[in-house]
């Protein structure tokens, strides 16, 4: 019996049913498969959102899920990303480098949450059993530490520094760990700033890694360019809020990061909205900009999340570590999907 795809099912669905799919939807632009946007979006709305034929794309979908071949779409092969390293995280061995992927979390804007999202990813992947460690960029602002619950100072080894670990065994290295007070400020310029950078990534021991999350700060300035030209990046992850101020500062991050040829990974939309007692979604600053990130950056919206007084205790109190709920599934299985989907690209 043949297969037949209409414009209104929901792309999520479409590739869970017929996973060779996906090839059709990246080929034509739409990149959705793995995304927030595409667990509710219909073909036709996500054609809409990039601007696609959705007569062509219904063409080529049911044709690739009848077992025939579409004109110009092949099957989809790993290519060298970044440093040339797949971004498999299920694969074994690989280079000979020590840490295997880099990923920046980036946003432009500050107060978005660009160091929560980063613990958040650390400790998804950490689960996965994936040996992880956190560069914390934020020189002059550092929070890592905290919302880890990372205390004292890094010692030095006859390889280079040692980084603190967590409770979970997530290595990291952060400002705060060499300061006499949490509370004392850096007052640094700008090529200090940049060479603790490269410092906190050249002359720290990080051993074995599979993935080493590198928390920017705000801004499209020195430390974002020391990040993206000085270090091995293999892909961006782009933080953003609701509220229109905040979407246009982070589509000047996109751009610098488009400009310098660098490969955003996906997109995540933080304070999307708080959950009332009655279950609904209050949007407290407005309706979600997702789409259009997602249609900048061909990247797909890895999770909308929530306002969460949980979470703030838990940061406050060091214990990001146990943290639990549904969103924060979502963007674990999101991320680790757009990886895959990345290294396929």
């Amino acid at each position: 019996m043949a297969v037949e795809i209409s414009a209104d099912m929901i792309i999520h669905d479409v590739v869970t049913q017929y996973p060779q799919t996906v090839k059709v939807f990246q080929a034509h632009g739409l990149p959705c498969t793995a995304c927030q946007v595409g667990a509710r979006e219909s073909v036709a709305g996500g054609a809409r959102t990039h601007r696609l034929e959705v007569g062509a794309l219904l063409k080529d979908l049911n044709l690739v899920a009848n077992g025939q071949e579409a004109e110009g779409i092949k099957p989809a092969t790993k290519a060298p990303v970044g440093r040339g390293i797949p971004l498999n995280v299920m694969s074994q061995g690989g280079s000979d480098s020590k840490i295997r992927h880099i990923i920046a979390i980036m946003s432009g804007k500050g107060g978005v949450g660009k160091s929560l999202v980063t613990g958040l990813i650390a400790v998804a992947l950490q689960r996965q059993g994936l040996k992880v460690g956190i560069l914390d960029g934020d020189i002059t602002g550092p929070s890592i530490a905290k919302e880890f619950g990372a205390r004292g100072a890094p010692t030095k080894t006859a390889e280079g520094i040692a980084p603190l670990s967590t409770v979970g065994g997530i290595k990291i290295v952060s400002m705060n760990m060499f300061l006499p007070d949490s509370t004392d400020p850096v007052v640094w310029r700008g090529p200090m700033i940049s060479s603790a950078i490269k410092q906190f990534y050249s002359d720290v021991d990080w051993g074995k890694l599979d993935f080493l999350l590198v928390d920017l700060p705000p801004g499209t300035s020195d430390e974002a360019m020391t990040v993206m030209q000085s270090l091995p990046v293999d892909g961006v992850v782009i933080v953003s809020s609701p509220q229109m101020l905040a979407t246009e500062i982070v589509i000047k991050a996109i751009k610098m990061v488009q400009a310098l040829k660098g490969k955003v990974i996906g997109v995540v939309e933080n304070m999307a909205y708080l959950t009332m007692p009655d279950g609904s979604r209050n949007e407290l600053f407005g309706p979600s900009n997702g789409a259009e990130l997602v249609s900048l950056t061909g990247a797909p919206l890895l999770a909308q999340l929530p306002i969460d007084p949980e979470i703030a205790m838990l940061c406050d109190a060091g214990l990001i570590e146990n943290y639990n709920s549904d969103s924060f599934d979502t963007l674990a299985s999101n991320f680790t999907t757009a990886l895959k989907l990345s290294a396929a690209r």
